[in-house]
């Protein structure tokens, strides 16, 4: 499972790091060894969202995901933005395996990204409800 994460994960900061919207916040991690460590955190991170384990060990300090984000200042647009790219990493890879892969590897891969989207659904609510969250710069 944590392999799948990481194939998601990286493809979507392929798209995130030079996205005209949001790049900016990921300018870092066009670093190659910035990028692969932050991948690493990032799949531990959705791997125990998804499956409630985590494969390989944290490393660094445990996930603040609301107050890591407050620091960065995001904007409300730019939170619909990062919704959006990764919800279409998601499609993008359930189109892979509806082209690639046997009925049942699909099946499972439909399950695993429909869970993923609740839980950004989840995320995105829980930053929307946040009055500080965002930069007062729209």
């Amino acid at each position: 499972m944590r392999e799948l994460i990481y194939i998601v994960v990286e493809a979507f900061y392929k798209k995130a790091v030079y996205d005209v919207l949001i790049g900016y916040h990921f300018e870092k991690f066009r670093q190659p060894e910035e990028l692969e460590s932050h991948l690493q955190r990032i799949a531990t991170f959705w791997e125990m969202q998804l499956t409630g384990q985590i494969t390989k060990p944290l490393e660094g300090p445990q996930f603040r995901l609301m107050l890591t984000h407050l620091q960065i200042g995001i904007k409300r647009g730019e939170l619909g933005r990062w919704v959006m790219l990764f919800h279409q990493t998601l499609d993008e890879l359930e189109e892979q395996f509806r082209t690639q892969a046997p009925a049942e590897e699909l099946a499972e891969i439909q399950l695993i990204t429909a869970e993923w989207k609740k839980r950004i659904a989840f995320f995105k609510e829980r930053f929307e409800s946040n009055p500080n969250m965002f930069s007062r710069n729209f």
